[in-house]
């Protein structure tokens, strides 16, 4: 198997919401090697959405880390994180309105 392009360890993430704390993502250990096919799945609630924001430099962990081809990118500014997500990851959106039935 190839080295890790994506590993996060020990990742939170915690919204407020009102007096609450809402934890999508707790304590998280993941290692995606180069060439790996990942399938994220899981109900509603469960921080799909989170995990793949955390992943596209979209949103930032509360604790943990997070290296994208042995890089450290938790702590990159947001003008870092946008250049990195320009130049090295890519998105596909699928939403029901765009797939034709």
């Amino acid at each position: 198997m190839s080295a890790a392009l994506i590993e996060l360890a020990g990742i939170e993430r915690v919204f407020q919401l009102g007096d609450s704390e809402v934890h999508a993502l707790r304590s998280l250990d993941l290692s995606i090697a180069a060439g790996e096919y990942v399938a994220v799945m899981g109900p509603s609630g469960s921080g799909k959405s989170t995990l793949l924001n955390l992943l596209g430099l979209l949103d930032r962990p509360n604790a943990g880390t997070y290296h994208l081809e042995g890089r450290d990118v938790t702590t990159l500014s947001a003008e870092e994180q946008a250049r990195v997500r320009s130049e090295r990851i890519g998105f596909v959106f699928q939403s029901f309105h765009l797939v034709p039935r």
